[in-house]
């Protein structure tokens, strides 16, 4: 009998630590993915400057943001996801961003008023000191032209490149396997 109590105390103790509790199921490259899905489809935080990381579970997050509050939307987010065991946020905040931070988030909402571009999601945006650069792929000449078209036209853009490629079809955005219809 005192030998089974030893031996409950030692799987309490184990459990207690994490030594014998489950692994998650999870692949760090899932993880990843629905965390980077997740900061792409949160409209306060320009996902394009953060850098996930994933190594068993434990997530860090990387890059620069333009307030606090974007710093913690990107950690709330990212511990939300399933999966997640930990977060640690290394990501910078950078005060000077703030006015790019602006001009990004008025040329996304420009692009979700454009037909042509608002279930694109290959298009990404970045932008430093008022200077936008289109990065992506685009089904025609049409879009391409009306993606630089809606940038300029937001207040702030000193000046748009664009760098859209043409492609004959888009990729699917696939999650776990699974296509993602927008």
């Amino acid at each position: 009998m005192r030998k089974l109590n030893e031996i409950v105390i030692w799987a309490g103790v184990l459990l207690w630590i994490g030594v014998a509790a489950p692994e998650s199921n999870v692949s760090d490259e899932t993880v990843r993915s629905k965390i980077e899905l997740q900061l792409r489809e949160d409209g306060r935080i320009n996902w394009e400057v953060l850098r996930v990381n994933v190594d068993k579970g434990n997530v860090t997050l990387f890059g620069e943001v333009a307030s606090p509050e974007e710093k913690g939307w990107a950690e709330t987010i990212a511990g939300t996801v399933p999966g997640v065991l930990s977060v640690r946020n290394s990501v910078i905040v950078d005060v000077a961003l703030a006015p790019d931070y602006k001009i990004r988030r008025d040329v996304w909402e420009a692009f979700k008023q454009t037909p042509a571009l608002e279930k694109n999601p290959t298009v990404r945006i970045s932008v430093r000191q008022g200077e936008v650069t289109l990065k992506g792929d685009v089904l025609d000449d049409r879009s391409k032209n009306a993606a630089e078209k809606a940038a300029q036209g937001v207040e702030g853009v000193k000046k748009v490149i664009n760098h859209l490629q043409m492609v004959d079809r888009l990729p699917p955005q696939k999650l776990d396997n699974r296509e993602i219809i927008r």
